[in-house]
């Protein structure tokens, strides 16, 4: 009986297994992201492996990949050796051992070099809805996409690591703007838009287009005329910037971003450079979904940046929260429902900006907002990466590390020689 039990139980664990992540940044099971993708694929997801059959290799890729076969939806792993099938691995376009290949329908994600950020990054653009093209308009004097202090690079780089591509077109070129574009981008135009480029823009809403309108002066008009939205005179000014280490108070701060637009909540603040306040009120067909207001110690400065700051009605100063974004949808029955995004500063996308506190989540979670690609996760940084230490704490660790942490290590030693010679060893 006792072998018979011993049989059986090695029987039973070849056929079910039991895993425990005890990790405390949970570095064996699926991230947040990859978890939110592969429900939204649902069954049908291959892993294609370009490994050559060898136990080790092998072995190693299904330990690499466990955490994401083992998800309900039952992803599988099929293996192609690339010396022993190699028109095969020409064919599927291997570009050398190791790679893995994700596939469902006729979607498809390589990734080089396989690892957990790269495999979650691949499993995220595999589960982006719709087009992914962001068309960013030029021509206007419109922020460029390059890598200048005032360029706007760095997000490009950003969306294009979660599935989505930059293309910059210039309207005065076009019959219309292209069908694949998920996003069109207004990077805040320094030159009024002339009539052949607003028909196109109207032309995109009426067909269900998602607009990011980053606000500028030449843009004040239009966004009256389409938007329902007037700029309040000056800047936003915020007492609560300090709190955060910005030094200038001409940041708008705004704490708390509407779950409707990012569910997932943002650790730090958004801040947006010298913004502009707005009042809204919606024209017929538009719906006001969500804004973004600065703090309570804020309010529209119209005067200089230097002495004492005073509030002064007269010139149309308001004490906040005030408005500085707006989410808007318009849905006809008939098409696609329209969405705009209006961000009141053109600063938060800039070079110079965007890695302040939490521009980056805040600017990725309004385009998956305007995609209908909430359920995604709008990071692509590894938990295992992150350590937060306050500056205090991480001084006081150095000290302690370059410090006092060899004078101990010293200590001992004379300790230890000093009790061996009384000892007379």
């Amino acid at each position: 009986m006792l072998v018979i039990c011993v049989i059986l139980i090695a029987r039973v664990s070849e056929r079910y297994t039991v895993v425990f992540d005890v990790t405390a940044q949970r570095s064996n099971s699926l991230s947040a992201a990859a978890e939110q993708a592969l429900n939204r694929l649902g069954p049908g997801l291959e892993f294609v492996a370009f490994v050559p059959d060898l136990p080790v290799p092998r072995l190693q890729m299904e330990r690499r990949l466990a955490p994401y076969l083992a998800h309900q939806t039952k992803p599988r792993l099929r293996y192609i050796d690339p010396l022993a099938a190699p028109d095969e691995a020409e064919r599927l376009g291997a570009q050398r051992q190791g790679e893995v290949h994700l596939q469902i329908n006729d979607r498809r994600e390589v990734v080089i070099v396989p690892d957990r950020r790269r495999i979650d990054q691949a499993l995220n653009r595999l589960g982006l809805r719709g087009d992914r093209w962001i068309v960013s308009l030029i021509g206007h004097g419109e922020m460029r996409v390059d890598d200048s202090p005032g360029g706007i690079s760095r997000f490009a780089e950003h969306v294009e690591r979660l599935g989505y591509r930059v293309v910059s077109l210039d309207p005065r070129r076009l019959e219309r703007i292209p069908d694949n574009a998920a996003v069109l981008l207004l990077a805040a135009p320094q030159q009024p838009y002339g009539p052949q480029t607003l028909q196109l823009i109207k032309g995109f809403i009426a067909a269900g287009g998602r607009i990011l309108w980053l606000d500028s002066d030449a843009a004040a008009s239009t966004l009256a005329d389409q938007f329902g939205m007037r700029r309040l005179p000056g800047i936003v000014v915020d007492a609560s910037a300090a709190r955060f280490g910005l030094d200038s108070p001409d940041h708008a701060i705004v704490e708390t971003i509407p779950a409707v637009l990012i569910p997932r909540p943002v650790s730090q603040p958004t801040t947006l450079y010298r913004a502009s306040a707005v009042d809204i009120a919606p024209h017929e067909g538009w719906q006001l979904i969500a804004s973004l207001r600065s703090s309570s110690m804020s309010r529209n400065e119209t005067g200089e940046l230097s002495g004492r700051l005073r509030q002064d009605a007269d010139a149309g100063e308001r004490m906040g929260p005030l408005t500085v974004g707006a989410a808007f949808e318009r849905d006809d029955g008939s098409m696609p429902a329209a969405r705009m995004v209006y961000l009141g500063s053109p600063h938060i996308m800039r070079n110079a900006q965007i890695g302040q506190l939490e521009n980056t989540a805040t600017l990725l979670g309004l385009v998956h907002w305007l995609t209908e690609n909430t359920a995604l996760v709008t990071t692509d940084e590894s938990p295992d990466t992150r350590i937060h230490w306050s500056p205090v704490f991480g001084g006081i660790l150095a000290i302690f590390l370059m410090g006092a942490l060899p004078a101990i290590y010293l200590g001992i030693g004379i300790l230890l020689r000093l009790r061996r010679r009384r000892a007379g060893v």
